[in-house]
This record gives structure tokens, C-alpha cells and sequence, in this order.
């Protein structure tokens, strides 16, 4: 009777330890996948920087071809502005679908690089709701740049400008969405430089003496 009882007792442990292994290995999955592997920046600024390349012309012009970001940290800063979602994302304004799109961007940078950067081209979000994600986090009076009074005026401000263009970081100046992208990115390292005059104002109020 005694043996009987003691071996019901381990025979209890024992799947007591087997379901807490197979809990903790289901959870360590989850987090991984969120956290520092597939949803994470150094992820997504790796890929896109890697499958989203210029080159700059022999006569030192604007940089030509599908690059997003002008460097490793103008993508790093640029990205913390992005809602996370899923890793299963394929559309919508996430870094999930930045992610999705900067891996295609391997075997077809013209298509998929302008949905991985900043603005989503209409994939990944709008190219205004990318603008106004950075031109919010960066464009502040906190960094000496502010230049939006709310997220309403900027998405209306950025709606006045023609969106035909597809954003490269070649893209400087002139009317558009894309010249707006352009300087957000910027401004994501350097706030006064980019958000004061280049984006949308200067210091008098006006209209951007860039992106006019």
C-alpha cells in the first residue's frame, strides 16, 4: 500500500514538471518573437538598410535608387514612431509590416522599399500618417522644433501636398509627401536642422522653403 502511494506521488510530479516545462517553453517562444527577435529595430534597420541601397552619382547629386534612410541611425530613431503590431502583418502602419516588406525588398527593392520606410506608400500605412508619426516624436518645442499643434493639423497640413512621388532618400526638395518624408527622417537625429523650414514652416510661419 505504501509503494502504491508513493508511486502515485512521483507519478504526480512528474507531469506536474512536464506541463510547467512545455508552459515555459511556449512562453519563452512569445516573448522571443516580440522582443529582441523578430519585431525589434535592429531587425528591421539591418534588413532595409541592406535591401534599400543608392548610389550617388559621379557628379555629387542626390542620391539615386531605393534607400529609405540616409544612415543606421536616422532608421534606429525613425523607427521607435512606429506602432509594433504583429509579425504577421502584411498591411497597415506597423513595424510588423515594415518588417514583412523590408525581406521582399530583397528580390524586388522598386516595389517593396517605399512600403518598408517611413511612410508605408499606402501599404504600410500612409505616407502622411508615417510623416505625422515622426514629425510628432521629433518635430517638438522639446527639441527647439516644434512645429505641429496636434496630430490633426499635421495630417492636415501634409494632406495639401501631392503624393505621386515615390520616397527615396534622393528626394530633397519640391512639392511632396516624399521631400516631407525625407526631412522627417533627418529629423529624427537632428530636429532643428530638418523640422524648422524644411518641414512644412520656417520661423516666420510660412510655408516650408523646401518642400514648398
Amino acid at each position: 500500500m505504501k509503494s502504491t502511494f508513493v508511486f502515485a506521488v512521483a507519478l504526480a510530479v512528474l507531469a506536474a514538471c512536464s506541463s510547467s516545462s512545455s508552459n515555459s517553453s511556449t512562453e519563452g517562444g512569445t516573448s522571443g518573437e516580440g522582443g529582441g527577435g523578430g519585431l525589434s529595430c535592429d531587425t528591421y534597420c539591418a534588413a532595409i538598410m541592406a535591401n534599400c541601397t543608392s548610389t550617388t552619382p559621379a557628379d555629387g547629386g542626390n542620391p539615386v535608387g531605393n534607400q529609405q534612410y540616409t544612415d543606421m541611425n536616422n532608421c534606429m530613431n525613425s523607427c521607435k514612431a512606429f506602432p509594433v503590431g504583429t509579425a504577421s502583418d502584411m498591411m497597415g502602419n506597423t513595424l510588423g509590416c515594415r518588417i514583412y516588406h523590408a525581406s521582399l525588398a530583397k528580390s524586388d527593392p522598386v516595389m517593396h522599399c517605399p512600403h518598408a520606410g517611413p511612410g508605408g506608400d499606402g501599404t504600410c500605412g500612409s505616407n502622411c500618417e508615417g510623416f505625422c508619426q515622426l514629425a510628432q516624436m521629433y518635430c517638438t518645442p522639446a527639441n527647439e522644433a516644434g512645429v505641429f499643434m496636434s496630430l490633426s493639423d499635421c495630417m492636415s497640413q501634409c494632406g495639401m501636398f501631392p503624393d505621386t512621388t515615390k520616397f527615396n532618400i534622393g528626394v530633397q526638395d519640391g512639392s511632396s509627401t516624399a521631400c516631407l518624408l525625407y526631412h522627417a527622417q533627418e529629423a529624427s537625429s537632428a530636429p532643428p536642422d530638418h523640422c524648422i523650414g524644411d518641414i512644412i514652416k520656417d520661423d516666420a510661419g510660412d510655408k516650408s522653403t523646401t518642400c514648398h
